[in-house]
């Protein structure tokens, strides 16, 4: 049965819900934005704030779902339960069909009498224990593993729903827009840039070009601190070109740093010129080498001037970056669930 809207109300539905499952403020263009052009989803959400929109509740659920999947909120876009996807992994496996079957009796089972032992106690939360050790004590590590996947899977499912059921329990909310506007590196989820960025960044790589730039000086910091370095990030203006100064853990008093960075969010190529500069700082400041982030890569000039001169500098690239950014976003755990 089909539900009618104000698109103003929808898009504040949807926008509300986004930002208390993952901490993020979004405008309405932004969630539009996270929507391809031919989606049928932005048409209907393109429209008129007052213009009157039907739609069926299930359609309702694939937006939202597709919105936590664009913000890396979530692992896999769409509604397909947890249940069905555990199912065709393990349906062409004689042994292990078996055995799922058995976990899904087991999981039903528990799961109502840990709600009824929530709702005797007054308690808001399940506890899996015994679910997971009665999968332990009959089928092992396999039952062990499969019964995490249960329950991950099950934290997914009421994740991804309009829902007061989260993952985070988030101290506050940020503005997406900060990310591409805001200069500030001040963070209750990070050292030098918020956990909700990076996890939008891993999703939507094609907007490291439009990051703000000292936000993407914070996010090569975060990820050599993240790595275990002893990391200071430059002030932002007046560096004398470098942005980042990498050591080993436990520097010493007077130790040259282990590596010297610059940061370049640019589209073009890197000129020879900024890796000479760089090379020049990293002899000064005697460092091991010198590294330069960028979106873009060093000048086939600059690479060549590295090689005939033996100049210790790299890039990271925006491939690069994207490999630092799978390895920094949030894996999919969290609470067991909450009624």
């Amino acid at each position: 049965m089909s539900i009618t809207f104000k698109n103003l109300e929808l898009i504040s539905v949807l926008g509300e819900s986004a930002g208390f499952k993952t901490g993020l403020t979004l405008s309405k263009d932004e969630i539009i934005d996270l929507f391809s052009i031919d989606s049928s989803f932005r048409r209907s959400l393109s429209v008129p704030d007052e213009k009157y929109i039907r739609i069926y509740p299930e359609e309702i659920d694939e937006m939202f779902a597709h919105i936590l999947f664009k913000l890396g909120s979530v692992e896999t876009d769409g509604c397909i339960p947890s249940t069905i996807r555990l199912h065709h992994k393990y349906k062409n496996d004689s042994n292990l069909s078996v055995i799922f079957t058995e976990i899904m009796r087991l999981w039903n089972l528990h799961l109502q009498l840990a709600m009824d032992k929530a709702m005797k106690e007054g308690r808001e939360e399940l506890d899996p224990t015994s679910f997971i050790i009665e999968c332990k004590r009959k089928f092992g590590q396999v039952g062990l593993n499969i019964s995490m996947e249960f329950i991950n899977g099950n934290i997914d499912d009421m994740h991804r729903r309009i829902s007061k059921i989260r993952r985070v329990n988030w101290k506050d909310t940020i503005a997406l827009k900060e990310l591409f506007e805001s200069e500030s590196l001040e963070s209750e989820y990070g050292n030098f840039i918020d956990q909700r960025f990076i996890d939008y960044l891993q999703r939507n790589s094609d907007k490291l070009n439009e990051m703000h730039w000292r936000k993407f000086e914070g996010l090569t910091a975060e990820y050599f601190t993240r790595e275990g370095f002893n990391v200071e990030l430059g002030p932002g203006r007046n560096d004398g070109g470098i942005d980042v100064r990498v050591w080993k853990d436990h520097k010493k008093a007077g130790e040259p740093p282990l590596i010297l960075i610059q940061c370049k969010r640019y589209k073009n190529k890197i000129d020879r010129t900024v890796v000479k500069a760089l090379w020049a700082d990293v002899e000064w400041e005697k460092a091991e080498s010198g590294l330069i982030v960028t979106t873009s890569g060093i000048s086939p000039g600059g690479l060549s001037d590295c090689q005939a001169r033996g100049y210790m500098i790299k890039e990271a690239n925006k491939t690069t970056i994207s490999e630092w950014l799978n390895k920094m976003k949030t894996p999919g755990s969290g609470i067991f669930m909450g009624i």
